[in-house]
C-alpha cells in the first residue's frame, strides 16, 4: 500500500522542520566558536613570538656559557682568573702549565669540536634540556660529559641512540658519539 499525498507531505513538513531546526542549532554553535577561533588565533600568534624569544634568549644564553668555559680553560682568552694571576705572579705560568692535566686539555679539545661543529646546536640543546640551564655550564661540555651518556641528542639531526646503536664500539670505548662520529669524518678520505 502506498502512503498518501497528504502522508507524504506530512512528513515532508517534519523533515523540514527538523532540517530548520539544526541549521539553527549549527548557526548557534559557529556563533559560540567564532571567539574561541579568535582566541586560538591569538595564541598562536602569541606561541611563535615567544618562540622567536624564546630561541633569541636560548642563543644568547648558549654564547654565554660558551664563553664562560673558554674563559676558564684558555690560558690565552683575554680575561681569566689565569691571566690575572699570571699578570700579578709571572712564577705561577709554569706552575699552571704543569698542573693542567691531559684529561683538561682533551675536554676542552672535544669541546672545541663539537662546538664547531654543525651538527651541535647549542641553543636547540638548552631548549630541549631545561635542566642544563640550572647546571650554569657550556651546551657543548655538558652533552660531553653527561648529555651523551643520558641519550641526549646534540641538535636535531643527530641521533645520540641511533648512533650508539649503529656502533657499538663507540659505547664501549666511552667517547661521545658526537665527538666519534666527527673524528671518523676527519680521519675517512672525501
Amino acid at each position: 500500500m502506498l502512503p498518501t499525498i497528504d502522508t507524504v507531505q506530512r512528513e515532508n513538513l517534519k523533515l523540514s522542520e527538523a532540517l530548520l531546526l539544526c541549521q539553527r542549532e549549527l548557526a548557534q554553535v559557529r556563533q559560540m566558536q567564532e571567539p574561541l577561533m579568535e582566541q586560538c588565533s591569538q595564541w598562536r600568534a602569541e606561541s611563535t613570538s615567544v618562540e622567536v624569544v624564546s630561541t633569541y634568549l636560548a642563543e644568547g644564553l648558549a654564547e654565554h656559557l660558551s664563553r664562560a668555559y673558554w674563559e676558564m680553560h684558555e690560558p690565552r682568552s683575554p680575561i681569566t682568573w689565569r691571566r690575572f694571576l699570571i699578570s700579578r705572579w709571572p712564577w705561577l705560568r709554569s706552575l699552571l702549565q704543569r698542573w693542567r692535566s691531559t684529561a683538561a686539555l682533551a675536554e676542552a679539545e672535544h669541546t672545541r669540536l663539537i662546538e664547531s661543529s654543525s651538527l651541535f646546536q647549542a641553543a636547540w640543546y638548552l631548549k630541549q634540556n631545561a635542566d642544563v640551564v640550572s647546571a650554569g655550564i657550556s651546551p657543548a661540555t655538558h652533552y660531553l660529559l653527561c648529555g651523551a651518556r643520558e641519550g641526549r641528542d646534540p641538535g636535531p639531526e643527530f641521533s645520540t641512540r641511533d648512533y650508539l646503536a649503529q656502533h657499538p664500539e663507540c659505547e664501549q670505548s666511552g667517547v661521545n658519539p658526537l665527538v666519534h662520529y666527527l673524528q671518523s669524518q676527519l680521519k675517512s678520505p672525501a
